[in-house]
């Protein structure tokens, strides 16, 4: 199972913005150079964070600047916003157990509880974690 790699695209992405948008414009092509992807990938991310109201960006080729303070959002808060439905994905069980079957008529409600732990415990988790903590890996001193 692999999971998803928007969010670490969406952090870098994020980073990026909070050290750079003081100097130059943060744009999707300079995104895109910067992490090796695709510049309609990163608009699709920039969107994605502005519905969410992480960022804000400008028309045309003005760039993105964030629209939060860094300490207000968490890796769950970014996670979520670029894939929104990706923890119910993460872990799901089988559709289809038989019935009949003594484990396939019961399967579905002994996974429940503890899947949704599991889910649980990666939102407390990435929840934990801002992007002002990451920025502080940079050296990068206004927060």
């Amino acid at each position: 199972m692999k999971i998803n790699t928007k969010c670490s695209l969406a952090i870098h992405i994020l980073i990026s913005i909070a050290m750079f948008s003081d100097k130059v414009k943060v744009t999707s092509e300079i995104i895109a150079k910067s992490t090796g992807t695709n510049p309609v990938i990163i608009r699709n991310i920039f969107g994605s964070l502005k519905k969410a109201g992480i960022i804000e960006v400008r028309r045309g080729s003005a760039g993105a600047e964030l629209a939060m303070n860094p300490s207000e959002i968490t890796l769950f808060d970014i996670y979520d916003a670029v894939d929104p439905n990706s923890l119910e994905n993460l872990i799901g069980i089988h559709k289809n157990p038989s019935p009949k079957c003594p484990v396939g008529c019961k399967i579905h409600d002994v996974l429940e509880e503890p899947y949704n732990a599991v889910r649980e415990g990666i939102k407390y988790t990435m929840s934990q974690y801002t992007l002002a903590d990451l920025l502080l890996k940079y050296d990068y001193k206004e927060i």
